[in-house]
């Protein structure tokens, strides 16, 4: 797919260890390698970690260097999707929730080329500013997030990947833990959820709401990891992710489960319903309706997303405590559905999908000629 003329193009991202960060980093990896020449201009300090660092030392040596007439790919908030330069604009933003601002309907009507990672957001682009966009699904690295053959333990394992959030359901997850089970069941809960923008207080209110429970010393907190190959390592020591969302943008680490063989339960709504389904999910049906999207940190009330009752909660519970018999009767073999439907969203192949977007917007891949 590599092709033989050199193109130009401004990518405006971050390039860091936060999920638009990581996805920036691999979409540039694939640029790289589909004959791109990249200009990196960096949104906010730019790092990687220790499996991706040498991969882009590169963009590190040219960041903040770009040509006013190249096209320009900004990956980034929909709020914010001001462009560079003079040149043909893409828009890439990553969104939760289905309606937007003022601002925000602005902003996202300013691109050239809209880009939107699943048929949700696409839809919900066109019911609230009445504009189309394409749809490029994110990716997980198949180099790192392999098959796995499930962990042969006595404790099921249950894990939960993302940062402290109501949106991500982690106020109501504590509650279907200890519903589903009692300190008496082999039964165990990792979680990852590190968040970047909670101060310390509030991280602690966090894991004091979970470890001052009945089920509290079945629960072990890691720690944020170094790199993916890290966070790999500890993916394939569970059994079944669980991820009660309100409303998720994509959620990277649930779709690496499925690469890496492993179960999920999790809600049937927003930016995941791309990857997840009946046939490699344990799908959460949304049957409360809507309520406003407040937490007091992060969302304000003025928009709304999916409420989660105790319709929502019951089922969560039927699932774990369906994952749990299932290994304890020896019958929870690796998700073979799940692995099967990650193949199409490995990085490579979407790197080819969004190399074909790019060169059918800049008229066949005239991306702007290397100007000295």
């Amino acid at each position: 797919m590599t092709t033989q003329t050199q193109k130009t193009l401004t990518l405006n991202c971050p390039i860091n260890t936060t999920s638009y960060g990581y996805v920036s980093t691999y979409l540039y990896l694939e640029l790289i390698k589909n004959g791109y020449d990249i200009n990196h201009v960096a949104i906010g300090p730019t790092q990687s970690d220790s499996y991706l660092t040498p991969k882009i030392e590169s963009v590190l040596r040219k960041n903040n260097e770009y040509n006013i007439k190249d096209p320009v790919l900004k990956i980034w908030h929909q709020h914010d999707l001001s462009f560079l330069g003079r040149g043909i604009k893409i828009g890439f933003p990553i969104f939760e929730l289905e309606d937007f601002s003022s601002l925000e309907k602005y902003s996202l009507k300013t691109p050239d080329e809209l880009i939107v990672c699943s048929k949700w957001a696409q839809k919900v682009i066109q019911d609230k500013i009445g504009r189309s966009s394409v749809v490029l699904p994110l990716g997980y690295d198949s180099s790192i997030f392999a098959p796995a053959s499930m962990p042969e333990r006595d404790v099921t394992i249950f894990g939960n990947f993302g940062k402290f959030e109501i949106r991500k359901g982690h106020d109501v997850l504590i509650d279907i833990f200890n519903k589903a089970f009692t300190p008496k069941d082999n039964v165990c809960l990792v979680m990852m959820p590190h968040n970047f923008f909670l101060n310390q207080q509030e991280t602690d209110r966090w894991v004091k709401k979970y470890k001052s429970t009945p089920m509290g010393d079945r629960i072990m907190f890691v720690s944020r990891q170094e790199s993916q190959q890290m966070v790999y390592n500890i993916m394939k020591q569970i059994h079944c992710g669980v991820f009660p969302a309100r409303a998720e943008g994509w959620n990277l680490e649930a779709l690496e489960l499925l690469a890496t063989g492993r179960h999920l339960i999790i809600t049937d709504v927003t930016g995941h319903t791309e990857f997840c389904n009946n046939a490699n999910s344990r799908l959460v049906k949304m049957e409360s309706g809507k309520e406003k999207a407040s937490d007091g940190k992060f969302f304000d009330g003025s928009f709304e997303w999916h409420a989660i009752g105790n319709n929502e909660i019951d089922q969560c519970v039927e699932h774990m405590r369906s994952v749990h018999k299932l290994r304890l009767d020896n019958n929870l073999g690796i998700n073979e559905e799940g692995i099967a439907s990650t193949g199409k969203y490995t990085w490579k192949q979407i790197g080819y999908q969004l190399h074909d977007i790019i060169k059918k917007v800049t008229n066949e891949g005239n991306c702007g000629a290397k100007h000295s």
